[in-house]
């Protein structure tokens, strides 16, 4: 009888002296790579059916958190190979899932999401690669010519552009993208061994330095049609909207977990150093500085788990509570790396150490799977959405508030 997985607890106290070594490496050892597979992390997003160890959006943002206490570049691992299985999942074809579903599950596959490009960041509907279908001999006649019929129609299709910025691109043999077929956008399942593809290693970045960034190119790359994802016109809207949603939600949780160690190293630091006759945490200033960290980092732990459990539920506000989750934790992370940073003094500017790491990482939980400034902006469209819908109901108990907005004519 196999013993059980780790907990996500167990997992990070595991990976935890691994820290150093792989920040400092710039890349994940096989050794780690093969821990993190043999825990199930890799095979939670995966339907046991084709080999995975379910967990719910709760189980596995609690998975992220505790692996990112250790190394968030690690951490976004969790976040693209999820992103594929889930899409796989839901939307892939019964003989893609059976092909790759199993290896993804194991961890013999490490899956990328490609949607990034240099035209296409924040504005993900600017793509410009492009999907043409192949129909092979004697293929034109017959279901197979209609373009429109899903992953049964053609017999290949071709794909041309390059990906940018893949997390674990490097080592990562099936990588989720997305092209335009005409003027719609649809996903495929790229094999690393596909023809026509091209890895090569992405310009270093300042944080994540271990997650293995790669740049995809995708010259004539032939791929067979059991490998769309969804269908010609879901690509962006449907597929890669749902599958950001839960990329989104992990590099929430990740980025609590990268604000609950710089809160746990100010407090100990602190503690254990005296200055002025006294302990540093006794100083008024000091204290001001772990409370704002504090009061943030509980702040996105709550709003986390609130946003699990949309996921979990399907709730129709997982969209405003997903971004809301996201930007809320990525800040905490800011907050909280900047104030270790300040209350560690120059051991907290040594290159390579864990503040150090901490700062560079946080910084790169506000740009990706959505920055900032876009999350700002989907947010308040969400919102107002959602205000909406409270102020068309019976009980809503503003209604003076919202006729009076409705009035001036700043909601229709």
């Amino acid at each position: 009888m196999s013993e059980p997985p780790p907990t996500a607890e167990e997992l990070g106290r595991l990976l935890l002296p691994l820290a150093d070594e792989i920040d400092a490496a710039k890349a994940v050892p096989p050794g780690v790579l093969k821990t993190v597979a043999e825990s199930g992390a890799l095979a939670a997003m995966v339907p046991a059916e084709y080999g995975g160890r379910p967990m719910n959006h709760r189980e596995y943002g609690e998975l992220s958190r505790a692996v990112a206490h250790t190394s968030a570049s690690l951490q976004s691992l969790l976040t693209v190979h999820g992103m594929v299985c889930a899409s796989l999942s839901r939307w892939g074809s019964e003989a893609a899932r059976r092909q790759l579903l199993p290896r993804l599950a194991s961890g013999e596959l490490l899956g990328a999401f490609g949607l990034t490009e240099d035209g296409a960041g924040s504005d993900a509907q600017a793509i410009g690669t492009t999907a043409v279908p192949e129909v092979e001999p004697g293929a034109s006649d017959g279901p197979g010519a209609d373009a429109d019929a899903g992953a049964g129609a053609q017999t290949w299709w071709r794909l041309d552009g390059t990906k940018r910025w893949l997390s674990f691109g490097q080592v990562a043999g099936c990588f989720l993208v997305f092209a335009k077929h005409g003027d719609r956008s649809v996903g495929f399942l790229v094999r690393r061994d596909d023809p026509g593809v091209t890895v090569e290693p992405s310009r270093p970045t300042s944080g994540f330095r271990s997650a293995m960034l790669a740049d995809l190119h995708m010259d004539g790359c032939r791929v067979p049609a059991d490998r769309m994802v969804g269908r010609p016109g879901f690509g962006v809207a449907q597929v890669a909207g749902t599958a950001l949603s839960l990329g989104r939600l992990c590099v929430a949780y990740g980025s609590l977990g990268l604000a609950e160690a710089c809160c746990d190293a100010m407090l100990g630091h602190t503690s254990g150093r005296r200055q002025f006759g006294g302990r540093l945490i006794d100083l008024q200033l000091v204290r001001g500085l772990i409370s704002d960290a504090v009061v943030d980092t509980e702040a996105a732990r709550l709003l986390c788990e609130q946003a699990a459990r949309a996921m979990d539920s399907r709730g129709g506000r997982l969209i405003e509570q997903v971004l809301t989750a996201k930007l809320a934790a990525s800040r905490a992370a800011g907050t909280a790396s900047a104030a270790a940073a300040q209350l560690h003094g120059a051991v907290g500017l040594v290159d390579g150490g864990p503040v150090d790491r901490w700062v560079r990482d946080a910084r790169v939980m506000q740009v990706i799977e959505g920055s900032t400034q876009l999350l700002q902006h989907l947010l308040a469209e969400e919102s107002l959405q959602s205000f909406r819908v409270r102020r068309r109901d019976p009980r809503y108990p503003f209604v003076q508030g919202a006729d009076h907005v409705e009035r001036a004519g700043h909601v229709e």
